[in-house]
């Protein structure tokens, strides 16, 4: 799928949609990338529903991992600072299977599939993502949900947390490579290969090169590749970016997958 990504998933039927309290709701671009969020209150108890189905779709996506977003984070770290924004299908066009997996019924109206969102830091533009997912393969909906919210905060710069070993990271760096702000992290629930990244969107610009199908291009090549369980060279990173004499970025295209483990692509710069 290339192309105007967005237009094309709703010209399938997707219905993109925005998730959060009524006041943040009214200041969110209304129509990224020329189509029109789908608003949903989240303090109308009309929509507990709601509730439940994008707390249900984020547990699929992340509880066999133990890390299933709870319900007071999913308040208060979602809804009272930012909007969930993503896709959302009407429940009788869902798979037999995914109904029973999310406990809804035919009647349950529109049922989100796909989100993300981001939550702004004290940084102008800059927003702290944490969370993106979709529990439909192969429609690229977890990537546009992503894209569709950043475009829809406004966003210019983001920051966030992954692991070493997620794939998700070649979701994340077709939006740039990624500054690897602490690149061990050992406070997390996942301790061993946690990291923390940056990555600048361009003022924005990088957004609407990759909705109408663009790639952000980075010809650097990688100083090593950084094996995802090699937590003691992850260590050692962190050690010089405290230090202030290195500096490291995740290279697109991000991990990979090899038969001795994943690794990714890592630029080590001497500051």
């Amino acid at each position: 799928m290339s192309g105007h990504l967005v237009s094309k998933l709703v010209e399938e039927g997707y219905v993109p949609f925005a998730f959060g309290n009524r006041r943040n709701l009214e200041l969110l671009h209304p129509a990224p990338f020329g189509v029109d969020l789908h608003m949903i209150a989240a303090d109308d108890p009309k929509n507990l529903t709601y509730h439940h189905a994008i707390n249900r779709l984020n547990g699929l996506a992340y509880g066999g991992k133990d890390m299933g977003m709870p319900a007071w984070v999913q308040i208060d770290c979602g809804i009272l600072p930012s909007a969930f924004v993503g896709f959302a299908l009407p429940a009788q066009l869902l798979p037999e299977k995914l109904k029973w997996q999310m406990e809804i019924n035919d009647e349950a109206g529109l049922v989100p599939v796909a989100e993300a969102i981001s939550i702004p830091t004290v940084q102008p533009g800059k927003f702290t993502s944490f969370s993106m997912c979709s529990v439909i393969p192969g429609k690229q909906l977890g990537y546009a949900a992503k894209l569709l919210s950043l475009k829809a905060y406004g966003c210019r710069e983001t920051a966030g947390v992954a692991q070493f070993d997620n794939f998700a990271l070649r979701i994340h760096t077709r939006f740039g490579a990624l500054s690897i702000e602490e690149p061990h992290v050992p406070y997390h629930t996942c301790p061993e290969n946690t990291f923390v990244y940056g990555c600048d969107l361009r003022g924005g610009s990088v957004l609407d090169v990759l909705e109408r199908g663009g790639r952000v291009d980075d010809d650097r090549e990688p100083t090593f590749w950084l094996e995802s369980r090699d937590t003691e060279r992850m260590v050692a990173m962190a050690d010089r970016v405290r230090a202030r004499t290195h500096r490291y970025w995740l290279l697109p295209p991000g991990a990979q997958r090899r038969d001795d483990g994943v690794f990714s692509p890592i630029l080590e710069v001497e500051v």
